[in-house]
């Protein structure tokens, strides 16, 4: 060749310009590890009610970005009022004021950005003095009883400092609660500035608990670095020892690990090229592409060692890369595919993992086909060092394809399953079947405590805070009432009411009265001072509309409270009602959003049917003077949310001044003179279930009748006929937070998994029909790399093991990952079938070729990707512990199930035309006589 071969006349102009780059690589990778950041709440689109319910949240309300801080000794003292009372602990207030001086926060407008990182701050002793002070004037003893479960403790001295974020500390986590620990590829930056005020204030860190949602983002980013920290030398000296199994030499092996390593960078530096930032999943990405890498790097240097058995050294990379090129294309474009399958779930940090990752498979593929031959060229190996591969054959004397101990090992396996392939195939279909079955059985989970470690420091803080304080998991439910235009609107008093029984109902079905799931809640309601009496007697009224004027002239102060908020724009009145639930107690988020909802709509559905009473009085009369009106309240609940409904429509109806009348007489059992009676009522309501015909006699004899929900039990299903969101006439409300956002998380996740799996099946299987040659054969080679996902995902149905993000990421990356071993053992199996022509021959021939390289690359891959399970991060070690099963069952599936097979009827898919079939026996015959 003129001017030499490719590689000898370019391969320094190659590995220049890979030297020349790799300084903006290796600052572009480490520009990505600097961008890692995780907020649970950016896990969604926007395009999702959740999140834009989130983002509407915060645009009013910003308590929902909080720190709350406890300590050994944060504790309260006694009752100021009395002399002998004990002081609190200074460090308390003494820690308040450093992290917002009281000027600041008095000044302060909502909303408002000083360039602080924290906004409000708020102790227990500061709430109390807000309560037992005006307008409230609570006694002291009522007041530690309405805030314990949130700001005090069981105790009623144990108390906390809660602190809210600016938008500034919610960009900047790590610069405001950071705890300073060390961190990978960059300075040590000093610990922030809440760390930084618990020394100045005297308070020891290891005393110190910290919860919230932004310690939870902030835990997820320090477990993030951790994982690279240590998935990257684990997976290094993996690799190392891999590559010097199979090369023995330690020069090969250093270039191997030198493609792996600059694969990995790429893939990281890909991220901040792009203008995106890291995240914790996408922190396991760089070991994933460098074992990949380092795989398909040992399969070229097999090449080459081949290229330099056939024809010496020179132009051995040109005859290396002209071998490899094919099958590692192949072989990268199926797990790219695999990969980029992910970016059908709707989880932002897995469309994230799966489009960087085949970023980086690509990159890796450049990195194979250009700079591994480019330094095969510069710096070639010794002789000694290509020594054959213990499975090539090699002509000896005892005949031209004497086989190694290895290839006579898998000969005698290769040949019992084609004796037995029936048995075989049968029998692996029966245990796909069995095991399969159990994906039936999967479940999600998306907890945000079990994405770490048993032993990780943010689990230990939460339990001592439950513990020593409350409920901790953040939910925020907002009442959302209109302007008030209306004869059936309410009064401020009316609508402080009306969220003290939303809030009454939550804590009698889920607080500590129920099934103690959440703690105690807040509200404008919890600053109140004691509610008035519904009665409708005169002497109530004045009471009452002095009280609700006394609250109205207040508002600011409750508006300060951070529960009462007024839109600018629609005049809607916001309150908020903020509950904690339960950390530790394996709550199913889809069922809790579900009781949630039980528990607020009896109280909203009241609500309602109050409004439709009133109007009906007030088109019976003709004015709005409503008072004094008779209506009969007819119940006949049969379930603990019609009994709510009764009881609180009752009370609405009555603080109207209205009388109410009571009955629960079944009546089925009542003749019609006495239904008849009926009429003398202003108005007549059916509360809880009625078979439709009683409702309709009691309507045709009784006269105007109101039906609660004709027929229908009055509760969450009644609410839902109408509005996901209106549960009443003019009122919305809003279930938002971290809660909801966990929830759809855990919905979408399964979804996701079928559609990433699905698109995976979808692209790779034409790939492989095209490798076959057909589309009948295609479909045959699909089966065995199907089937192992299958059975590991059935096993964890019928394990109880739910689905998770790291799992989610698996099925698609390992479809991908093992068709490469298919690929290879078609190539062998396809031509030995065009030369000899026969079917089973060829099966046992690639049999002996592929076995071990198949089970020596499910070895670099499998072991590689299992240092996965020594993450801190629970969906990594998931991720890990899922890919190495997948891949031993892959393995299975490749060495026993294909060759069953292929053996098999199936295996006519396969077979060459007659014609071809002659020309290659005469070929196969003249190439035995060559070589012997």
């Amino acid at each position: 060749m003129k001017g030499g071969s490719f590689f000898a006349r370019r391969a320094r102009w190659i590995v220049g310009c890979f030297a020349l780059a790799t300084p903006l690589v290796l600052f572009a990778a480490l520009q990505t590890v600097r961008s890692n950041s995780n907020k649970v709440e950016d896990w969604l689109p926007s395009s999702f009610a959740e999140t834009h319910e989130l983002a509407w949240f915060r645009r009013h309300f910003v308590a929902d970005q909080f720190v709350l801080i406890s300590w050994e000794g944060c504790r309260l003292g006694g009752d100021p009022s009395q002399p002998e009372a004990e002081p609190d602990d200074p460090r308390i207030e003494r820690l308040a004021n450093r992290l917002v001086p009281p000027a600041e926060d008095a000044a302060k407008a909502p909303g408002e950005d000083s360039g602080r990182y924290f906004r409000r701050v708020m102790t227990g002793r500061r709430v109390l003095e807000q309560l037992t002070a005006g307008p409230a004037e609570v006694p002291y003893e009522a007041a530690v009883e309405r805030l314990k479960g949130s700001l005090i403790g069981p105790d009623g001295r144990q108390t906390c400092v809660v602190v809210t974020l600016t938008p500034l500390g919610v960009a900047n986590l790590r610069a405001a609660i950071g705890s300073g620990e060390t961190r990978m590829l960059r300075r040590n930056h000093a610990p922030g500035e809440l760390y930084q005020a618990f020394d100045a204030c005297g308070i020891p860190r290891e005393s110190v608990h910290i919860g919230g949602p932004s310690v939870d983002n902030v835990a997820i980013d320090e477990e993030g670095e951790r994982t690279l920290l240590r998935l990257a030398g684990l997976s290094g000296l993996l690799g190392l020892g891999l590559a010097w199994l199979s090369l023995r030499s330690v020069r090969l092996t250093l270039i191997v690990f030198t493609a792996g390593l600059w694969s990995a960078l790429l893939g990281l530096a890909s991220v901040w090229l792009s203008g995106s930032t890291a995240d914790a999943v996408l922190m396991s990405m760089p070991a994933l592409v460098y074992v990949l890498a380092v795989s398909g790097a040992i399969h070229v240097i097999n090449y080459y060692r081949d290229a330099v058995r056939e024809g010496g050294l020179r132009s051995a990379p040109e005859r290396a890369v002209a071998h490899a090129a094919k099958p590692a294309l192949l072989c990268s474009l199926t797990t790219a595919i695999g990969l980029l399958s992910l970016y059908a779930s709707d989880l932002e940090p897995i469309r994230k993992f799966g489009v960087y990752s085949a970023v980086g498979v690509f990159g890796m593929l450049a990195v194979l086909l250009l700079l591994l031959p480019a330094a095969l060229q510069l710096w070639p190996p010794k002789p000694r060092e290509l020594v054959p591969a213990p499975d090539s054959p090699m002509p000896t004397p005892q005949g031209p394809f004497a086989l190694t101990w290895n290839q006579r090992i898998w000969s005698r396996v290769g040949n019992t399953i084609i004796r037995n392939h029936a048995v075989v195939a049968i029998g692996c279909v029966v245990v796909i079947a069995a095991i399969g079955s159990g994906i039936q059985r999967t479940e999600t989970s998306v907890d945000l405590l079990k994405l770490f470690d048993n032993n990780a420091r943010i689990l230990a803080d939460y339990r001592w805070l439950e513990k020593h304080l409350g409920r901790l998991i953040p939910m925020e439910i907002v009442l959302r009432f209109p302007p008030a235009t209306t004869a059936t609107s309410l009064s401020f008093l009316e609508r402080m009411e009306t969220v003290a029984a939303v809030q009454q109902s939550i804590e009698r079905n889920l607080g500590a009265e129920g099934r103690d799931l959440v703690g105690r809640t807040m509200s404008a309601a919890t600053f109140a001072p004691e509610l008035p009496s519904q009665a409708g007697d005169t002497l109530s009224f004045i009471r009452r509309s002095a009280t609700s004027r006394t609250m109205e002239a207040s508002r600011e102060e409750f508006e300060r409270s951070g529960f009462l908020k007024v839109d600018p724009v629609s005049g809607e009145e916001l309150w908020r009602i903020s509950l904690r639930v339960a950390a530790f107690e394996d709550i199913d988020f889809g069922q809790f959003v579900g009781d949630l909802d039980a528990a607020v709509a009896p109280v909203l559905a009241a609500h309602r049917v109050r409004n439709e009473v009133l109007g009906e009085l007030v088109a019976q009369r003709g004015s709005e003077g409503v008072a004094g009106a008779t209506v009969l309240l007819w119940e006949a609940p049969q379930s603990a949310e019609e009994s709510e409904f009764a009881k609180t429509l009752e009370g609405f109806l009555r603080r109207d001044r209205l009388r109410v009348v009571k009955s629960t007489r079944d009546p089925a059992e009542l003749p019609l003179t006495t239904i008849a009676k009926v009429r003398r009522f202003d108005s007549v309501v059916l509360a809880g279930t009625f078979p439709t015909a009683e409702a309709e006699r009691i309507q045709l004899v009784g006269g105007t009748v109101l039906v609660a929900d004709r027929s229908s039990p009055v509760g969450p299903a009644a609410l839902a006929a109408s509005s996901p969101k209106v549960a009443g006439e003019g009122v919305e409300v809003v279930y938002t937070g971290v809660v909801p956002i966990v929830y759809k998380t855990q919905r979408v996740l399964l979804s996701s998994l079928i559609e990433s799996a699905f698109w995976s099946f979808i692209t790779i299987t034409p790939l492989m029909m095209f490798v076959c040659r057909g589309i009948a054969a295609g479909a045959v080679a699909m089966l065995p790399n199907v089937l192992p996902v299958l059975v590991v995902f059935g096993g964890m149905g019928w394990l109880g093991r739910p689905i998770d993000i790291g799992s989610m990421m698996a099925a698609s990356i390992a479809l991908g990952v093992a068709v490469d071993d298919t690929i290879h053992y078609l190539t062998w199996f396809r031509g030995d079938l065009e030369i000899c022509g026969d079917r089973r021959s060829a099966i046992l021939w690639a049999y002996r070729q592929c076995a071990t390289p198949t089970l020596q690359a499910a070895l670099i891959n499998g072991l590689g990707l299992a240092v996965f399970v020594f993450s801190t991060f629970t969906p990594t070690r998931q991720f890990g512990f899922l890919m190495l099963t997948i891949l031993v069952a892959g393995v299975i599936a490749e060495l026993v199930m294909l060759p069953a097979l292929l053996a098999g009827p199936l295996g006519h898919a396969f077979r060459p035309a007659a014609s071809s079939r002659e020309l290659a026996r005469g070929y196969w015959r003249s190439f035995i006589h060559r070589v012997a």
